[in-house]
């Protein structure tokens, strides 16, 4: 049966319904914007089916299911609470996943794209359809402590971005979908379009997001807890506007521990790099394991990373994140971040950034920068350190920096607390060029001890193609308990001297600068 219509909207009668009464409901304006935003993607407006519930009767219900759900390429059900309870919402459903799929369609792409209104009280959980129970879906709403909100459609007095930001990622998925099913011999293995302006404009992008044999790259995009939704949403709409694909593309199975092991690894297995947003809560354990989604996730992706060199994974937390600010109160989830903050593991690496920051060195990761081929001049023999403090601790550094230059070291030093795109432009050049590195732990916390660690890391994102010949930490004044206790892996020095400067702390350091003199010339 040939297809007459893109798309067709479901929906719960009650969900139209404006309660002032004077304007237009929420699924009329939805039906008015949506088009409209993938005609911006496509260049012409797609053909909407949508029941104006003006029919009456058996037959009648029958004879629209057939002309309008059968003959759409795409549904787009407004899941709430009204809709799991509509026997009409139910047959509109049902017809859709029984009709024959157009030439072309993926099978594994869904066709139905999940928009939810309002989310569902516990006991209407198990209402929600299972054709669309393991479905992601686009959430109209964020959750206020235990309360849900819905996101305003209104544009006066004032528009809510919340609202708009979710309609533009629906409307540039559904475009993207129309494409593949529409457009196949035209498509490309890039997005839909190029935006010819990113986020982070200090990033190279290569031409497309394809590994070396072809084939188009895949990230693992962990499921997290409902207070990094939006985050996770933007960083998935950015790799997915880059060209890159996503997993899982459906909501994890949540009840058995071995379903949600095979879901994962199977996710897995067609991605190059993991990411984990990680934040206060603990999240939802399967019925029969203690540990959370976001752990077993975790595990399984450490997995992964220690059979496979090609694979990495990238762990991110807020900043702030167990201070006051994101206080963390679930003792579970306090011991699961400590213990990663102690232990990353191999090819692993953790930030507490912002989520700009994150998705830039997720498109690092992605576009390794290649190898110059021509000569590079030769570097001088006078070794460089990078030493890293808090502008506070100027005075705490000075007998420092005045002992490595009496040995014949150039110390470079990054004054932290400073921002703004030319002095991270030399903050990244420092982490590809100097030979050591020195992080002074004076007025700053722990985290931002960990903070700089992750830099050192990081630079060969940057472009660093060699060892580090030392790294520090320097656990300096004024003393605390919090660096009393302090230890890590990150780095083979801990120094820790609350006193006057003693030149024989720094002598382990020294020595191994000095004793590859020469060697990376």
């Amino acid at each position: 049966m040939p297809h007459k219509y893109d798309i067709f909207i479901s929906y719960g009668h009650l969900d139209d319904e404006d309660p002032a009464g004077d304007v237009k409901g929420w699924v009329d304006l939805l039906v008015d914007r949506l088009p409209r935003l993938v005609s911006n993607n496509l260049g012409y407006l797609p053909t909407v089916w949508r029941d104006e519930r003006s029919l009456h009767g058996n037959d009648l219900l029958t004879a629209a299911i057939s002309e309008g759900v059968t003959t759409s390429l795409l549904l787009i059900p407004i899941l709430s609470p009204r809709y799991v309870q509509s026997d009409w919402c139910r047959r509109e459903l049902d017809a859709f996943c029984q009709s024959e799929p157009p030439p072309g369609a993926p099978a594994y792409r869904s066709r139905i794209f999940k928009v939810i209104k309002t989310p569902l009280l516990f006991h209407l959980v198990k209402k929600e359809p299972e054709a669309l129970r393991e479905l992601i879906g686009y959430s109209f709403y964020e959750m206020d402590g235990e309360m849900p909100v819905e996101f305003g459609p209104e544009v006066v007095p004032s528009k809510d971005p919340r609202y708009w930001t979710a309609l533009r990622r629906l409307a540039w998925d559904v475009s993207n979908m129309l494409v593949m099913l529409k457009h196949a011999k035209d498509a490309t293995t890039g997005p839909l379009v190029m935006p010819t302006q990113q986020t982070t404009p200090t990033v190279t992008i290569t031409p497309s997001a394809t590994a070396t044999n072809g084939d188009k790259k895949y990230v693992y995009l962990a499921e997290t807890t409902s207070d990094l939704a939006s985050e996770r949403e933007l960083v998935r709409d950015e790799l997915r506007q880059r060209g890159y694909g996503v997993l899982p593309e459906e909501r994890l199975p949540a009840a058995e521990l071995q379903q949600i092991q095979e879901a994962v690894n199977q996710s897995l297995a067609r991605c190059v790099l993991s990411v984990h947003l990680i934040g206060k809560r603990y999240g939802s354990t399967p019925e029969d394991n203690p540990r959370s989604l976001v752990c077993i996730q975790d595990d399984l992706a450490a997995q992964r990373t220690a059979k496979d060199q090609n694979f990495s994974r990238l762990l991110w937390m807020p900043q702030g994140l167990m201070m006051p600010a994101l206080e963390i109160t679930d003792e579970r989830q306090k011991e699961f971040v400590t213990a990663l903050q102690n232990r990353v593991g191999e090819r692993a690496e953790l930030l507490q950034t912002s989520i700009e920051d994150l998705k830039t060195r997720i498109v690092e990761k992605l576009n390794p920068p290649a190898k110059q081929a021509a000569a590079k001049p030769a570097r001088s023999k006078l070794k460089q350190v990078y030493l890293i403090c808090e502008n506070r601790d100027r005075s705490f550094i000075r007998p420092i920096k005045e002992y490595l230059f009496k040995q014949n070291i150039e110390v470079i030093t990054w004054l932290d607390g400073e921002t703004g795109r030319t002095l991270m432009d030399y903050h990244h050049k420092n982490l590809r060029e100097c030979d050591a590195a020195l992080v002074y732990f004076g007025n700053g916390d722990e985290p931002w001890v960990r903070k700089n660690l992750e830099d050192l890391e990081k630079a060969y994102g940057y472009g660093r193609e060699n060892d580090w010949l030392a790294s520090a930490v320097y656990v300096g004044a004024p003393p605390s308990d919090q660096k009393e206790d302090f230890l890590t892996h990150l780095v083979p020095y801990v120094i820790r001297n609350f006193q006057s400067f003693d030149p024989n702390d720094l002598h382990e350091f020294v020595t191994a600068v000095q004793a590859s003199e020469g060697e990376q010339g």
